[in-house]
């Protein structure tokens, strides 16, 4: 009755979601995603069960900082792999997952939020009888390059204390120890499928005679080219007629895709645009030389920050590398151009440097890092024991236990700040370095050899288009669009326009990232797939990268099987190959064919010789594979000559001269090798496998 009532006094509420909803009818049609309780962000569905973009992002993600971990930007060309490999990673994840659960081969576990192993087991691979190979590889002791048992231990103990002081461990951690989890029972699993592969001995008796039973053989080999295209005809009827007879499942298989032409407007700088970059960088040569913060002044004004390295001879470009070596402290260059910038270069500092050193450093991260550091500075310098304090107080456990020594290193073997204070520092001093790791107290007990180094500072701007030139360009794609509206116009239009190229992107799948050559062209393919009801209708204009895209469906591919109008030629080129045969063996109808001499005198071939072949190999020398042939050879005894048989190549008659028995494997011995190959090959397919077996929705084309 309440509730009646409550419905009565908002009565102009419902008369507005009911108003919404016949809006909605009558103007795009009922759209059920209004009353759907299905999440948005669903990217997608395996089996009835709904998985989150979060989700996928959060395997992309990782994937994305483990390739740009050199630092450098990835191409489209790599962000595509990342997407797909992350996809791919997603998926195979959630079906081992899914699989795991069902034959109760894990449990979950709720602080890392997955499918993992018992604590037994998961105990028993970190500090147990069967430690993981990873952990051993990563807890190795720098000295001996053994497993340390001791220093994984330590670690362990101090987790809870580094979820505090270096959260970036421990998350690093919790990440590793979920991955031990997930590949842990990945093997598990592959390996109790693979397990029940099993070899009967009657497969491997049959496996053993196709190997150890080999002939030689003398044949006549008629090839199939030998007969010139031209002179087989085929009828439009008789392709249709083949097209219907081969296994199309297999031949012609097709994903869903949308196939479009294009066109291009190329933002390109002008003459006034290259020149007014080099004017701008002449512009800035004074301020450059006499700026008494080259870190600042670059970060404020160049494309090209501030570089710290000190460089030895040889390992800049030649023209800098010559100027820095013979050059002083705040020299600068004339502006060069170099990699698509116009550039000046300064000689910032020159310093001598050692190529390699032995420390013994002590690491400190807690909270008050700094003040701990300086105090034990300040016990060194008053004579206390360096390795005492070492043991005692650094978190580097690796080499805390030998007094924080760290034998010789060379460059690039630690952090920037702990090799320049070892390289650049005096035997016997103390030096104070932050790194990501926490502080490091350094003294150096032995340095390599000293030579010359240069840092070399560059202030540097790319060549590139101005604002005018792009609104020239983007003019332009306005002008072809609002004059060409339909395919019949894009084309024309094109055909008449020298200045444009027409492109084509065929069968894209809804999932591509990019189309070859254009960057960031999701944006296309998204657009494609979501207008298939605007074929032959001319799009917007796109940005992608340095250039305007303006496109037009042109086909829309189901999924399925391609018809006869799109493979057409395919199935004539088949058909021909299919008529040559039958014109050979018809042609060897008339011919003796109870001798090889007289098969090669008729078709003015040489007899030719194969030698050690079986039909486990099904190819030799001057055949190549042909299985019909081997399987006909192997049954067949010494002396016999075969009918023409049409083969993959050519047409052949052979004669066995040797039927001969090998000693190449026992029946045991083909057994296991069966058995192995058997397994490593479902092993290979085993994700496909559960691929195919799960019901799976892809959503991505609704995500960036």
């Amino acid at each position: 009755m309440a509730a009646i009532q409550a419905l009565r006094k908002n009565s102009w509420l419902l008369t507005v979601v009911i108003g919404l909803a016949l809006l909605a009818f009558i103007v795009t049609g009922l759209d059920t995603s209004l009353f759907s309780s299905k999440q948005s962000n669903v990217i997608a569905e395996i089996d009835g069960v709904e998985y989150t973009y979060d989700e996928y992002y959060a395997v992309y993600d990782m994937l994305d900082n483990q390739q740009r971990s050199n630092g450098q930007e990835l191409s489209y060309a790599q962000k595509e792999q990342v997407h797909n490999n992350a996809w791919k990673s997603f998926l195979t994840g959630k079906l081992f997952e899914k699989s795991c659960k069902e034959l109760g081969l894990s449990t979950y576990k709720e602080n890392l939020g997955i499918q993992g192993l018992s604590d037994e087991e998961f105990q028993d691979i970190v500090v147990g009888e069967n430690i993981d190979p990873e952990i051993q590889y990563y807890f190795r002791n720098p000295q001996t390059g053994q497993f340390d048992k001791e220093m994984l231990l330590n670690v362990l103990s101090n987790l809870a204390a580094y979820k505090e002081q270096n959260p970036e461990f421990y998350e690093n951690w919790i990440q590793f120890e979920k991955t031990l989890h997930e590949n842990t029972l990945r093997r598990k699993y592959v390996s109790l499928v693979s397990s029940g592969i099993y070899v009967t001995k009657m497969e491997a008796e049959d496996n053993v005679a196709s190997r150890n039973n080999q002939f030689d053989i003398d044949f006549v080999k008629i090839p199939y080219e030998s007969i010139a295209d031209s002179t087989v005809v085929v009828s439009d009827k008789d392709v249709e007629k083949y097209y219907k007879t081969v296994n199309k499942e297999k031949r012609f298989q097709q994903e869903a895709g949308v196939s479009l032409e294009y066109v291009t407007f190329d933002i390109v700088p002008t003459d006034a645009d290259i020149k007014a970059v080099e004017d701008a960088v002449a512009s800035k040569s004074e301020d450059f030389k006499n700026s008494k913060n080259d870190l600042l002044f670059l970060n404020l004004n160049s494309d090209t920050k501030f570089d710290g390295t000190y460089y030895k001879s040889g390992f800049l470009t030649a023209n800098v590398d010559s100027f820095a070596f013979a050059g002083s402290i705040g020299d600068v260059t004339p502006v060069y151009f170099e990699n698509n910038s116009y550039k000046i270069a300064k000689i910032s500092d020159i310093r001598p440097c050692a190529d390699s050193a032995r420390v013994r450093h002590i690491l400190v991260n807690s909270e008050n890092a700094y003040e701990l550091i300086d105090s034990l500075k300040g016990l060194v310098e008053k004579g206390a024991d360096f390795a005492a304090l070492a043991r005692q107080y650094s978190v580097d456990s690796a080499s805390a236990i030998n007094g924080g020594i760290i034998d010789w290193f060379k460059e690039g073997e630690m952090v920037r700040s702990f090799q320049d204070s070892s390289f650049f520092g005096e035997v016997g001093k103390l030096y104070v370095a932050p790194s990501n790791y926490g502080v490091h107290l350094i003294q150096i007990l032995n340095q390599g050899p000293k030579s010359k180094r240069v840092q070399v500072q560059v202030f540097s701007k790319p060549v590139t288009y101005s604002q005018t030139t792009r609104s020239k360009v983007y003019q332009n794609a306005v002008k072809f669009v609002s004059e060409n509206r339909t395919q019949e116009q894009f084309e024309s239009s094109v055909e008449a326009n020298q200045a444009l190229v027409l492109k084509y992107a065929n069968n894209t799948d809804e999932n591509q990232r990019v189309i070859p050559g254009i960057d960031d062209s999701r944006q296309v393919i998204r657009w494609a797939h979501q207008n298939k009801n605007k074929k032959g209708e001319v799009s917007e204009i796109f940005r992608c990268g340095d250039k305007f895209l303006v496109a037009v469906i042109t086909e829309i591919e189901e999924k399925g099987i391609v018809s006869l109008e799109k493979v057409k030629d395919i199935v004539a080129e088949d058909l021909k190959h299919e008529k040559k045969k039958e014109m050979i063996l018809n042609d060897l109808k008339s011919v003796d064919c109870s001798s090889l001499q007289s098969v090669a005198q008729a078709k003015s071939l040489n007899v030719s010789s194969s030698t050690n072949l079986s039909f486990a190999s099904m190819t030799g020398q001057g055949i190549g594979i042909e299985p019909v042939l081997f399987a006909t050879l192997a049954s067949m005894k010494q002396g016999e000559i075969t009918s023409p048989i049409a083969g993959e190549r050519g047409v052949y008659v052979a004669q066995v001269t040797n039927a001969k028995v090998a000693d190449l494997t026992t029946v045991e011995k083909e057994q296991e090798t069966q058995r192995q190959r058997s397994a490593t090959t479902l092993t290979n397919n085993i994700y496909k496998i559960l691929e195919d077996k799960a019901e799976i929705e892809d959503n991505r084309i609704n995500f960036n």
